[in-house]
């Protein structure tokens, strides 16, 4: 199995940060009467999603342990953003069964990856398109709670369909990184 080693960057912080955003956000969600705060929690940590892959990538930061944290602060929050978000509007539990389903059968396919000693990928153009949607909807729908059904469905909807492309695309990345380590292990 590949050995995973801590290392003191920006963007490792940064992914950091954004597991400790997750309770305040979920305390501001929860118990806070001012819908900005909340928001803007989440904005803060979209936004930290963006900034450490930029500083990983223009700066040559880039780390076995940054693949594997960032990824899990991505899913971390975006559960954690779903769930808040069924206590509000309780029908939003089947996007919440959605990215539990996904982020467990993507991550179990990253750590059989890891255990047949293959290198973490990176995110994909798709998954970094359907993260930036998903903060855009979940942002709006914390922002404006008022918001008409049928948008407030539209954009859930949207995000929903993403997230189902992502996942095969992953899917599809998985299986072709998975052939060619079968084919450069072979005699």
């Amino acid at each position: 199995m590949t050995k995973l080693r801590w290392e003191w960057t920006v963007p490792n912080i940064l992914s950091l940060f954004r597991i400790a955003l997750i309770p305040v956000l979920v305390l501001t969600y929860l118990s806070c009467d001012d819908i900005w705060l909340p928001a803007s929690v989440l904005v803060l940590s979209g936004l930290t999603d963006l900034l450490d892959g930029w500083i990983a990538r223009h700066f040559n930061q880039i780390s076995e342990i940054g693949k594997l944290l960032d990824p899990i602060a991505d899913k971390l929050t975006q559960f954690t953003v779903v769930v808040c978000l069924a206590t509000t509007y309780p029908s939003l539990w089947w996007l919440v069964a959605l990215v539990a389903v996904k982020e467990i059968l993507q991550g179990i396919g990253g750590l059989l990856l890891l255990n047949k000693n293959v290198k973490v990928v990176g995110a994909k153009w798709f998954g970094k398109v359907s993260t930036t949607l998903f903060y855009v909807v979940m942002v709006a729908l914390v922002l404006f709670p008022s918001m008409a059904d049928p948008l407030r469905w539209s954009l859930i909807g949207l995000v929903g369909i993403f997230m189902v492309g992502t996942f095969f695309g992953y899917l599809r990345t998985y299986f072709a990184i998975r052939k060619s380590a079968e084919e450069s292990t072979e005699p």
